[in-house]
């Protein structure tokens, strides 16, 4: 059976679909199909719209996100990052209350001194 322009068209604006997409929707083997589109120069290669970045990729989206795998990795590494600026502030901030105390505890002890010396 001959393609229609109708299909052809059909197979270039829905490439990034994949074969097996293409095929059940015109309803023509997948085979069909491939062959048709290396006879146009038309690459079936999946691809995937990023909504975070707007770009069409070709591996999956993150099932977790529904982004990108570099919008994926940049937003895990901003949330670490953000994680490492907490934990630095925490420990800066135990820090300056472990001098605190330890200079309430020297002055104690020298005053302690002072009284038995006397």
């Amino acid at each position: 059976m001959r393609w229609t322009t109708r299909e052809i068209r059909y197979l270039e604006d829905h490439a990034e679909e994949g074969a097996d997409a293409i095929a059940t929707a015109l309803g023509r083997s997948t085979e069909s199909v491939k062959w048709q589109a290396s006879q146009y120069g038309i690459s079936l290669r999946k691809k995937w719209y990023c909504p975070k970045c707007g770009l069409w990729v070709h591996k999956p989206l993150n099932s977790r996100t529904g982004w990108c795998a570099v919008c994926s990795k940049k937003h895990r590494r901003e949330r670490l990052e953000q994680e490492v600026r907490e934990l630095r502030e925490e420990v800066r901030r135990e820090q300056a209350e472990d001098r605190k105390r330890q200079a309430i505890y020297s002055q104690k002890n020298r005053l302690k001194k002072k009284r038995n010396l006397t």
